[in-house]
């Protein structure tokens, strides 16, 4: 019986390796993704071929599907069985995306497991199709970007070469003739829309320049089909003629085409950096969204040698990441790139960048007349070198960043103040909305002001586009700078918690859970597109301690930890002064008391965070973080860290938050001790802490620490 049984997986073996490749060469390839956009009940289908054998051994379809997001969207159906409606019931999510809520949850793209019955794949031909049931009011189709059939064993049955990847280069305008590029201009400057494809949906004011970049970049930019531009406009109350005119206009536009709907912008991953500045939006794609936060330990600390230039370095041992964590890593004066580590946390991808409701439609005068719309330019268009652009007074950042004086704006400093005024007079507009007593928040409050939000984030992308910015950071911050960067503070102004909007029904994405996730996804994409360039201000551009205590907040909703993640905030927070200025200067210096301190890796209320790390990973990390805040601090006399009749007004977290932020550090020697941290580490925290407490007395020294509630993140 031994013997047969092994014969038996041997011929398994041989039936699953070998025969999916003969079909594949029979058959045609299929082209993805499959794009499934229009009305209610369009369907795609594709056919593939499965040899017999492996057709019995068939109990499942995975599918990686971006748009998914609300149950009832979508339906498959396989050869002639009925139609099943994708919901959290009926498929399993995979993580990372089901922590934070699968289907309906935070993440654009899902991937997803169907189970089938035995018998649904047949030997031969299937058929699969896919359905869009139902939009939502924001939806009109999804797209299918992977699939494949699995064993019980979750073995994938169509090998690689069943299928081809559409290449958007090869895209053609519906229309070529001038009078129809013109046509498509004009309707996506000036034509009046429908708010949805909801029955009865009212017209709305804003027009599709007014929600996209004013000249449709984007749409050319992340490489948005025809197909789903004829949609989108079908949606929006046009027909079918004038879609295809607005697709024409996009596809004559000069600009690049690195991006792809479903790759978050700006997603972090190795190689970004390698690429032109003008690739950097597209990010580093959705493969480089991993599967698990620790998976990005390898990232942070490479190991050395052959090993670091391998292309599975995450994969890398235990022992070789213990090897790698070293204080080097860790250092203040040094500088983590971010833009080139993976994460597990997807981004949003470019929908969710876009305002579900313009300003205008929102809030209507008060918008048209504010300071904040004047500030972006006029939403009427005038004739510039044989295009059109919004109208930009001397005022405007349109009508500044188009002056000869662009160089001496940047290097000067001049354009931060521009884009912090423009974020103050958004919040000047918004304050009679969500920062008066009380606020009754609503879903319909908060669709409108998280709409403002992305309105300005939006057009920041567009401007910083249009006027080549992400590259000239170093005009302004000098060879230290960053080589890619934004000069304002949007990403983080962008977060649901930056305008109140309070986590429950009312938050985005109607849950606690889906809010904190985009509360956490707009300050990281903050890290990643301006932590400071070495030049951190008090508080600015980013606030390290509420940034950080954020994590706590997602965790307390998705119950999923991301030391990997906190880790790299830490770092940055920890590089964000500039290594010239010493602690005297209380705005711009290095300060140990005012950002979270070593002691966030032995408190127990972020014990949860660090779990998913062994003892040994977890004890070097502590230990080289420890060792390389106490050698920053040894870089100055300890007379510089006080100043005769000042004290520091220290804020402190909530109390949910630990006590991690402060001058005490050395309150918790006997926690690193118990972790197990080097003794001639600890003792040099020891013996600097009692130079520095007994300095402080003679200055008569006593930092206030008032008490802080998370609603300092309103700032932004």
């Amino acid at each position: 019986m031994a013997g047969n049984m092994h014969f038996t997986v041997i011929l398994t073996i041989i039936v699953l390796s070998a025969l999916p490749a003969a079909a594949a060469q029979a058959g045609t390839p299929v082209t993805l993704p499959v794009e499934v956009v229009g009305e209610n009940g369009t369907t795609s289908s594709v056919t593939v071929e499965i040899p017999t054998p492996l057709a019995r051994q068939v109990r499942s379809l995975w599918i990686e599907i971006h748009g998914l997001s609300y149950a009832g969207m979508v339906s498959v159906e396989i050869n002639e069985g009925n139609w099943v409606s994708l919901n959290n019931d009926t498929v399993s999510v995979a993580e990372p995306g089901k922590s934070y809520g699968g289907i309906g949850g935070g993440f654009p793209t899902l991937k997803v497991t169907l189970p089938l019955k035995e018998g649904a794949v047949v030997g031969g031909t299937n058929i699969i199709r896919f359905r869009f049931d139902r939009t939502d009011g924001l939806a009109s189709g999804f797209r299918v970007l992977a699939f494949n059939f699995l064993t019980s064993d979750s073995i994938k049955v169509l090998k690689p070469d069943a299928f081809k990847e559409e290449d958007p280069n090869t895209w053609t305008p519906p229309f070529r003739d001038s009078a129809s590029l013109l046509a498509g201009r004009q309707l996506w400057q000036s034509a009046t829309l429908t708010a949805s494809g909801l029955q009865n949906a009212p017209r709305i004011r804003a027009h599709c320049s007014d929600c996209h970049a004013y000249d449709g970049r984007d749409l050319k930019y992340f490489g948005y089909s025809n197909a789903s531009i004829v949609a989108r406009s079908r949606f929006h109350g046009l027909s079918t003629l004038q879609g295809q005119q607005i697709a024409s206009y996009i596809r004559s536009l000069p600009v690049p085409s690195p991006g792809r709907p479903w790759n978050p912008p700006y997603q972090p991953g190795p190689g970004l950096d390698a690429q032109p500045v003008a690739n950097w939006a597209a990010g580093a794609g959705l493969s480089w969204v991993l599967d698990s936060d620790t998976a990005t330990l390898p990232f942070v600390f490479r190991p050395k040698g052959d090993l670091a230039r391998q292309p599975d370095i995450g994969n890398a041992p235990e022992s070789a990441i213990v090897a790698a964590i070293t204080p080097d890593v860790f250092r203040p004066d040094g500088n983590l790139n971010p833009r080139e580590i993976p994460i597990s946390l997807q981004l949003p991808d470019w929908n969710h960048w876009l305002p579900r409701v313009h300003p205008l439609d929102a809030w209507g005068p008060a918008f048209e007349n504010s300071e904040f719309s004047e500030l972006y330019g006029s939403t009427d268009y005038a004739s510039s070198g044989g295009r059109r652009a919004p109208r930009a007074s001397r005022q405007s950042l349109r009508g500044i960043l188009a002056s000869p004086d662009l160089s001496k704006l940047i290097s000067s400093g001049r354009i931060i103040a521009y884009f912090e005024k423009w974020t103050n007079a958004r919040r000047a507009l918004l304050k009679p909305y969500v920062e008066r007593a009380p606020v009754e928040w609503s879903p319909d409050l908060a669709n409108k002001a998280y709409s403002t939000q992305l309105w300005q984030l939006m057009k920041t992308w567009e401007i910083t586009q249009e006027f080549g910015l992400e590259g000239r950071g170093r005009e302004l911050f000098g060879s230290t700078g960053e080589s890619r960067t934004w000069f304002n503070a949007i990403p983080a102004a962008t977060a649901p918690s930056a305008v109140n909007i309070p986590d429950g029904p009312s938050g985005m994405g109607g849950s606690a859970l889906t809010n904190e996730y985009f509360n956490a996804s707009w300050y990281q994409l903050q890290v990643l597109l301006n932590s400071g360039n070495h030049r951190h201000r008090d508080r600015s551009p980013v606030d390290w301690l509420y940034l950080i205590g954020g994590f706590q907040d997602l965790y307390r909703e998705s119950r999923r930890p991301e030391p990997a993640r906190l880790l790299v905030t830490l770092i940055k927070a920890m590089q964000s002064t500039d290594p010239r200025i010493g602690p005297e200067d209380r705005a711009q210096g290095w300060r140990p008391d005012q950002s979270v301190n070593p002691t966030i890796m032995v408190n127990e209320a972020w014990a949860p965070m660090f779990e998913a790390l062994s003892r040994e990973v977890r004890r070097a990390i502590t230990e080289s973080l420890l060792s390389a805040w106490l050698d920053k601090n040894l870089q100055y006399p300890l007379g510089r860290y006080f100043t005769v009749g000042l004290t520091d007004n220290n804020y402190a977290l909530p109390a949910n938050y630990g006590d991690i932020s402060g001058p005490n550090v050395w309150d918790a020697t006997p926690l690193f001790t118990a972790a197990n941290v080097n003794p001639e580490v600890v003792t040099r925290l020891q013996k600097w802490s009692a130079a520095y407490t007994a300095v402080a007395a003679r200055f008569q020294y006593s930092p206030k620490s008032p008490a802080r509630s998370r609603e300092t993140g309103k700032r932004f």
